[in-house]
């Protein structure tokens, strides 16, 4: 089991997901997404590593940083 950290698409909340789910509904604005669309902005194995992630990811937030995962070009 996986946990992640995703965006909420309709109101931009951090949400914490468990990955054995499909989908995650958002606590702020009630909207239910599916998790294969959404950007992983963290990954966690277990939920004190999940829990110290989103604090870690909000603090960013609320400060105005930038924490958008980096991506690597596939090719050569």
């Amino acid at each position: 089991m996986m946990y992640v950290v995703v965006r909420c698409p309709r109101c931009g909340e951090l949400l914490l997901a468990n990955t054995a789910n499909q989908t995650r509904t958002c606590p702020n604005c009630n909207h239910r997404t599916e998790l294969k669309t959404l950007r992983v902005y963290g990954r966690a194995e277990t939920p004190a590593e999940a829990t110290e992630l989103m604090k870690r990811l909000k603090a960013k937030d609320s400060a105005g940083e930038d924490y958008t995962p980096g991506f690597r070009r596939l090719g050569p």
